[in-house]
């Protein structure tokens, strides 16, 4: 399988630089240059298959030629031998909710570590085959640095270096990030918001120009994670058989974007509700056919607090035909002018828009469903899984027909549990309580990007 931009260069590159890099030279966001097609009798052919036995076969085509299929196999299965549950991810049928797809079973508690796993695993058979130091360089705004912390901290090839924005994660989130005592792990919280740290990290892979490093992404720009996050959509339509939608809290569109991507692979399945907080940018989108960035402002679901869903280009690229230098002339003047879809001359756009739905949730409207259902359904939700149910709700769903994707445990948020509810001492995991009595490190540096190169060049790569 070869990769290339979506911005338009031409050259196409192998799976090992996908998945050693972040953004392409040119700004834009590797695509596959075709997506493996599995008939629905070939995805039936699963059914009894086991979620590593299926993540293996769904996975490879786009890998081949980095392992082996046997190489990969037992790859996958050492992943995610820290999971806590045997089946990785797990299905429920609720009464009044529809169906719930629980993914916070890995080791932080929170979907990210699906694919984070499994993404760090590969990097560290990357090191094997490479002699360039690699770094891994990601910005988070909640789950993804502490569940790529997690997955990397073991690996003594892989140096890593997250970067979140200063009192504006929870505190156990922070905790996961900053108590791993590891030599090779670097957290940098950032005297800014989410975007500014992620803004400085795409242009760190933009200027670098070091040829004896590989900073590599672990954000959800990298298609690493895309393509891990698609198997667990099959595993739903295995599990109910029958057609879905799937209720997706979202912030970077890379969840979105892998639902996207399994329809792309043959999977058949309704539509997605792509659910957010108040920093609406994807809500907004869908309903006004407009990209446009708002500043971004703290909510009770940190994760989601992003301005600009980077994911949003991968499906644009398709929009577009695939036309790379139309998109990056859009980009060139992103974000400071809008993006426009509502005069398309064909009806991709209407496709997608009949494909995708959206919704928005207050802090207020969180704190509500949290509430509300626990005490009428003696179901505890996070925050960002509550935006789903609330979306589920006013959009007026047959919840028979709805799954919504739980995306972290509950008690990585007390902000929002205890706000209304005495319940977290008796549902907080034995891990998470002794996170919060470790004590931390990590650096607190301005909102500066050569202060964040200056750090990285003086305590990471010397």
């Amino acid at each position: 399988m070869k990769y290339f931009s979506t911005r338009g260069n031409p050259k196409k590159i192998d799976f090992i630089e996908v998945l050693t890099s972040g953004t392409a030279k040119d700004g834009g966001l590797y695509m596959p240059e075709s997506f493996p097609k599995f008939s629905e009798d070939e995805i039936n052919s699963f059914q009894n298959s086991s979620y590593e036995d299926l993540a293996t076969n769904l996975l490879f085509p786009y890998i081949e030629g980095f392992l082996s299929k046997n190489d990969f196999e037992n790859l996958i299965k050492d992943a995610y031998s820290s999971f806590t549950i045997p089946e990785i991810v797990r299905l429920c049928e609720t009464r009044n909710l529809g169906f719930i797809l629980e993914l916070f079973h890995g080791p932080t508690f929170a979907f990210k570590d699906v694919a984070m796993q499994l993404l760090a695993a590969m990097l560290d058979k990357a090191a094997e085959k490479t002699d360039k130091k690699i770094v891994v360089l990601g910005a988070t705004s909640g789950d993804t640095g502490s569940a790529a912390i997690e997955a990397c901290k073991n690996f003594k090839d892989i140096n890593i270096v997250i970067l979140f924005p200063d009192q504006k994660i929870s505190a156990v989130q922070q905790k996961q990030m900053t108590t791993s005592n590891a030599d090779n792990v670097f957290p940098l919280s950032i005297k800014g918001n989410f975007d500014d740290c992620q803004n400085h990290v795409k242009k760190i892979f933009q200027e670098n120009n070091n040829e004896s490093v590989r900073f590599v992404s672990i954000n959800s720009i990298n298609w690493t994670r895309i393509m891990a996050q698609s198997v667990y959509f099959f595993y739903t339509k295995l599990k109910i058989k029958k057609d879905f939608i799937a209720s997706i809290p979202s912030g970077n569109f890379g969840h979105a974007y892998a639902g996207w991507t399994a329809k792309n692979m043959g999977l058949s399945f309704k539509g997605i509700n792509v659910a957010t907080n108040k920093n609406d940018v994807l809500h907004r989108l869908f309903l006004e056919d407009l990209y446009q960035q708002k500043e971004a402002s703290s909510s009770l679901a940190p994760s989601m607090d992003i301005s600009v869903a980077s994911n949003f280009e991968r499906l644009l690229f398709e929009v577009f035909k695939k036309d790379g230098l139309l998109l990056k002339n859009l980009f060139s003047s992103f974000p400071s002018k809008s993006i426009n879809l509502s005069n398309l001359p064909d009806d991709g756009w209407n496709k997608i828009k009949a494909f995708f739905q959206s919704s928005s949730c207050s802090d207020a409207d969180i704190i509500e469903t949290i509430v509300n259902k626990y005490n009428y359904e003696n179901i505890l939700l996070d925050p960002h899984t509550a935006t789903a149910i609330k979306g589920n709700k006013d959009l007026n769903y047959d919840l028979s027909e709805v799954v919504t994707f739980a995306t972290a445990h509950p008690a990585k948020f007390p902000d929002a549990i205890n706000a209304k509810l005495d319940v977290l001492e008796e549902n907080t995991p034995l891990k998470l309580k002794e996170i919060m009595t470790k004590d931390e490190s990590y650096s607190v540096i301005e909102n500066k990007y050569e202060d964040v190169v200056n750090f990285i060049n003086s305590e990471v790569l010397n």
